[in-house]
């Protein structure tokens, strides 16, 4: 890929493909996670605030480090890779571990926090859980929804970190 011009972005039906590949293998993570969460948690239930936040920073730090490790070395995780995706910045080359991480946040805020927080405040209200749960969905699908308005189909949290999820050119068999 040419590194001084802009990436030419996936299509929009092989991202989401990717991405549903994605979720797959960060559910894979989160279980992993998850032991040792709960192994941190049963040593803490006598700080119930302080077990929660250990859990919380657990789950963040193993998605942290399954998306940095792969993000860092070619712009790929496996299933980027199958779809032949590359995750760039502007320039078309490997973001800066500063652009990483400001897309893992962008990611986390509005895929895991506005959603929680949608749902808990909705069921502080005493509204139904199915109710709560369909208001939630809502705001878990709105980064991806995005994509619909952005011209180049990007997603949101992808979008304000200056990040691309280009389309990877095929290699030349010789």
């Amino acid at each position: 890929m040419n590194n001084t011009a802009t990436p030419i972005p996936a299509p929009l039906k092989r991202r989401l493909a990717a991405l549903l590949y994605e979720s797959l293998l960060l559910g894979a993570v989160t279980a992993v996670a998850g032991l040792a969460a709960g192994v941190v948690a049963t040593a803490l239930h006598n700080f119930p605030l302080l077990a929660r936040m250990a859990v919380s920073l657990l789950m963040l730090g193993a998605w942290w480090w399954y998306c940095k490790s792969n993000w860092r070395k070619k712009g790929q995780t496996l299933p980027m890779k199958v779809w032949r995706i590359q995750l760039r910045n502007q320039h078309g080359q490997v973001p800066p571990l500063p652009q990483l991480r400001l897309r893992f946040m962008w990611a986390c805020l509005f895929l895991v926090l506005i959603p929680a927080l949608a749902y808990l405040a909705l069921r502080s209200a005493h509204i139904a859980p199915q109710t709560a749960a369909a208001a939630a969905l809502f705001w878990w699908i709105l980064p991806w929804g995005c994509a619909l308005l952005n011209p180049q189909r990007q997603f949101l949290y992808a979008y304000l970190a200056g990040t691309i999820l280009a389309d990877q050119p095929k290699q030349n068999s010789q």
